[in-house]
């Protein structure tokens, strides 16, 4: 903003209002300087009295800052929004940002700035002379009836002891209009009465509201495509609920509504896609029917898909596993998919810049268009350096770890598609920001993108780089120098065709690497001998002169001499064209130089670097929980869980423990979890290591202790489990578990099986568990592709001596989905087969029943009884097969379909076959958690003699 120019009589006049010290003082106003000195002056007119004729202020230092005019603000506060300062030079650049915080302020309408000869005659006072504006006394919204005040008030921005500002109330007036129109208040006026002057201290508003226009029903016409409860997804209005709730009646949003419809057909290849918004009268006042006539023309198809610029893949290759191919109906999904597939495969080789623009070419055939990727490749990269920021209590090496995992090693090829799994990989960790609303978010960019010839970038190794010339090789031409001289410690260009090669110095080798050198110059070296070879340095000569510097004698420490860059023509070095080191040839660190056959495994790559920028998040957690279940009753949850523990952080203070800094950082996870319930109680404390030993290998350690009653005993157990893991791949996961317990048995019925009194009392139970397991689901909670596999067999000990062999399979098929990719039904296939020893304990043998095995059946009411006491059985085979498909539009209600079958048997025959059938729902609340809840119903077609049913069976689960 410009300072605000005053003319010369009006100066003046304001001089003597201001105070005649001002004027016997010398005083200028600053805007008078700024401004009349670059226009009276101009004009041939004198300038202001004591103006200087130049566009420049007096030089000289603040030494006291006033205002003047302020009436209720305290002058304090209006110091704070300035940013000249006491001791500061007086600049224009300063004042003219101070006027413009004072103005933006709104605290006032008009700032003058003088300036003034301070009585010491050093340095000057620098005044500002405000005018306030004036408090507004009220703010009235006269006819205000259905329409919340907070709205209003949100919408003028006006309050009651605010600032009166007549342009902002008169801005008033649109903005409350447009709130009415939101609101449905199509007919709604608004005139201002008060305040649209600057000295008006009360606004008021006169409203006039009209009726309200409720959307009573939305219809469409015309579409094939997808149904009306698709399309109503895609939209942003709604119908009112019982003509009461809702469903606010706005032409632009109904208009905006329409250009979402278009947006969504032409994504699914209805490019001649037409829609038209009919808004008429409802049956009752105030009620509007919207209908979108659609005209949906044809939907095209994909004809011939072709590349341009490729040279790095081949054409095949880029072709292979496209979506959209020759004879598909166009979808903006697939062609997204498709670029994001291609972008993958260059990414893959370390293209991280390529680029691919889709055009669509339509045909003179209707409905009929042609694909043309426009691909530029860009340069390949490896992998220079990993560089972490932010990870003020995270230990480096958890982050470093991480990456590795992903496949992001420093020297190999820089494959873009693993920084997203890195950043995933990190994000799971759930130590850092992930999220705008806790903080920074955590972000891996890749940077500083170099040539191949610095893996390290500029200066991380000053002075190695010509260290690392292939077989010493003379650095030649990109050595710095200085304009007409001869680089230090290398020959003229004339006489080097005459003499053999030298080894370059210390100072050539550092220019080499793009460092300028302005030290002491190194002593003579003597001969050196390593693995048998003989380096010779050849005799210094007397001087080295450089020119407009100074003379250098040879090998005097302390002597220094300044270059500069510059490049030097001259023939070829030798060893010129062979790849540069990778690593610095230092001798006796380094392996000799095998000879001309050595060759880079990438060579004429250039290089970048990944940075993450990290900022911690909180990693400690208590939580609270409750369950309710068919099978375990009402429980709660209080948990204690931090996921970054490292339990060899000690605190060195009280301080440590007291801002957190103890026993966090070494993304370790220590978990402590109570549980009370109507039938479960337990507590258990558990200790993980992903990568004990800093090996990819997992480390869990639990102890706990828990009781149940089970429907025909109850039972405690105390011990601990301990087990080693490793993942393989992305899909697999090996363990090797330790489990030891105290196990207590009681309350059977008598007479009791001869089973339960064997394990009467407290039995020992020791078990050795290997385990491998398969999984590619593309969603734990609901996936609706992949499968998952686990194999297991476990050993007990104790006074119990069995053998013990699982295998569980699930599959997941998506049968079909709406054309935008949603409303997927799934078919879900699921079986289990479990054999153990005929010595196994009743506690550990195989039961069945409930929700998480055989519906329709009680909890472990199915199996071999004896004495009308389920003992368990030695072999169980279960399956089973469910169809999922949604009801709404919003896939947060869907219906199920299922079939358990199986049997538990008390030898290794099968005798005794179940078998059920069922519906169920299954309802998805966000504030619930991912899990939905499920309510199942199912009928048993087939059963054993003794066993139990169960209708109803259900699942609801939420944390906090």
């Amino acid at each position: 903003m410009p300072m605000r120019s005053i003319g010369r009589n009006r100066y003046r006049n304001r001089l003597t209002g201001f105070g005649l010290r001002a004027v016997c003082a010398g005083s200028l106003t600053l805007a008078t300087f700024l401004a009349s000195v670059g226009t009276a002056h101009a004009q041939g007119q004198p300038a202001a009295r004591g103006a200087v004729a130049s566009n420049k202020l007096p030089d000289g230092e603040i030494v006291e800052i006033r205002v003047e005019g302020a009436q209720t603000i305290p002058v304090e506060d209006i110091q704070r929004k300035l940013s000249s300062r006491v001791g500061r030079p007086l600049e224009r650049k300063s004042i003219e940002k101070d006027i413009r915080s004072l103005l933006e302020s709104q605290w006032f309408s008009d700032v003058q700035p003088f300036y003034d000869k301070a009585d010491s005659g050093k340095g000057y006072i620098l005044i500002f002379k405000v005018k306030e504006m004036p408090k507004i006394g009220r703010v009235e919204y006269r006819g205000r009836e259905n329409v919340k005040l907070k709205y209003l008030e949100e919408a003028t921005g006006i309050k009651s002891g605010g600032r009166a500002d007549a342009i902002k109330a008169r801005l008033g007036v649109a903005a409350l209009e447009r709130v009415y129109q939101e609101k449905g208040y199509l007919k709604a006026s608004v005139k201002l009465l008060s305040g649209d002057k600057p000295d008006d201290v009360n606004v008021i508003y006169e409203i006039f509201e009209g009726p309200k226009f409720k959307i009573a029903e939305i219809e469409f016409l015309g579409n094939s495509f997808v149904s009306d409860a698709v399309l109503k997804t895609k939209i942003g209005s709604r119908s009112s609920i019982l003509g009461l709730i809702g469903g606010a009646f706005s032409r632009e949003e109904v208009e905006e509504d329409a250009r979402k419809l278009r947006e969504y057909y032409q994504g699914n290849g209805f490019f001649e896609i037409a829609i038209s918004v009919v808004d008429e009268p409802g049956k009752d006042l105030g009620d509007r029917k919207v209908t979108f006539v659609i005209s949906e023309g044809p939907q095209y198809k994909v004809r011939n898909i072709s590349f341009t610029g490729i040279e790095k893949l081949e054409e095949p290759h880029l072709r292979e596993g496209l979506a959209l191919h020759s004879g598909m109906p166009f979808r903006d999904e697939y062609r997204d998919a498709d670029k994001k597939k291609l972008i993958e495969r260059y990414g893959a080789i370390g293209c991280i810049d390529a680029r691919i623009e889709v055009e669509p070419k339509f045909t003179t055939e209707p409905g009929i268009v042609d694909l043309v990727y426009n691909i530029s490749e860009g340069d390949q990269y490896l992998l220079g350096e990993l560089i972490v920021k932010g990870n003020d209590r995270t230990r480096e090496k958890v982050v470093r770890r991480e990456a590795a995992m992903a496949g992001l090693v420093p020297g190999e090829p820089l494959n873009a598609n693993l920084i997203p799994t890195f950043q995933k990989r990190l994000e799971g960790t759930q130590y850092f920001v992930t999220s705008p609303e806790m903080g920074k978010p955590l972000q891996i960019n890749i940077i500083n993108r170099r040539s191949n010839d610095k893996p390290y970038g500029e200066g991380a190794i000053p002075g190695l780089s010509g260290i690392g010339l292939a077989r010493f090789q003379d650095p030649g031409d990109d050595l710095p120098s200085v304009s007409g001289a001869t680089p230090l410690g290398v020959e003229a260009p004339a006489a080097r065709a005459a003499q053999p090669p030298k080894t370059p110095d210390l100072l050539a080798q550092a220019g080499e690497s793009g460092q300028i050198l302005d030290g002491t110059l190194p002593p003579a070296l003597p001969p050196a001998v390593e693995g048998g070879n003989t380096i010779v340095v050849p005799p210094p000569a007397s001087t080295i002169t450089v020119p407009g510097e100074m003379v250098v004698p040879p090998g005097t420490p302390g002597s220094s001499a300044t270059v500069t860059p510059e490049n030097i023509p001259g023939a070829a070095p030798l060893g010129a064209g062979e790849p540069p080191a990778r690593f610095p040839d230092i001798p006796g660190m380094n392996m000799n130089d095998v000879g001309p056959d050595r060759q880079e495994p990438f060579a004429n790559r250039s290089f970048a670097d990944i940075s993450t920028s990290l900022e911690e998040a909180p990693t400690g957690r208590f939580m609270f929980g409750v369950g309710a279940s068919s099978f375990g009753g009402l429980s709660g949850n209080f948990i204690v869980h931090e996921r970054n523990f490292d339990i060899f952080n000690l605190p060195r203070s009280w301080r440590d423990i007291t801002n957190g800094q103890a026993f966090r950082g070494g993304g370790q996870e220590f978990r402590l979890e109570a549980s009370p319930g109507t039938q479960i109680n337990r507590i258990i404390g558990s200790f993980r290591d992903p990568y004990v030993f800093d090996l990819p290998i997992a480390l869990n350690v639990s102890g706990y202790a828990f009781n149940r009653a089970y429907p025909d005993w109850n039972e405690s157990r105390g011990g601990g489990r301990f087990s080693l893991g490793r993942q393989f791949g992305t899909s697999v996961y090996a363990d090797l578990a330790v489990r030891v317990e105290d196990v207590g048995f009681s309350g059977y019925s008598q007479p009791a099986p001869a089973d339960y009194l064997a394990v009467d009392g407290h039995t020992f139970l020791t078990t050795l568990r290997p385990s491998v397991t398969f999984d590619n689901r593309n969603d734990p909670i609901a996936p609706n592709k992949g499968q998952y596999l686990q194999l297991a067999f476990e050993q007990g000990w104790g006074d119990f001596t069995f053998p013990k062999a699982e295998i569980e399979g699930r599959k997941y098929f998506t049968v079909w989905q709406r054309p935008d990719g949603s409303g997927k039904q799934t078919l879900t296939m699921r079986g289990f087969f479990g054999i153990t020893g005929q010595d196994t304990p009743v506690y550990e043998r195989f039961f069945a029943g409930d929700f998480r095995s055989m519906r329709g059946f009680a909890y472990r009411g199915v199996g071999p009884y004896v004495f009308n006491q389920n003992i368990g059985g030695v072999m169980s085979a279960i399956g089973s097969v469910e169809y999922q498909f949604p009801w709404t539009a919003n896939d947060k209600l869907h219906q199920v379909f299922f079939c358990d079958f199986g049997t538990v048997e008390k030898d290794y025959t099968f005798t005794t076959f179940r078998a059920a059938v069922g519906t169920g729902i299954r309802v998805v609340i966000p504030q619930f958690g991912p899990y939905p809840l499920a309510f199942d119903l199912a009928f048993p077609v087939a059963k054993g003699p003794n066993d139990i049913e169960r209708y109803f069976t259900f699942f609801i689960g939420a944390f906090w």
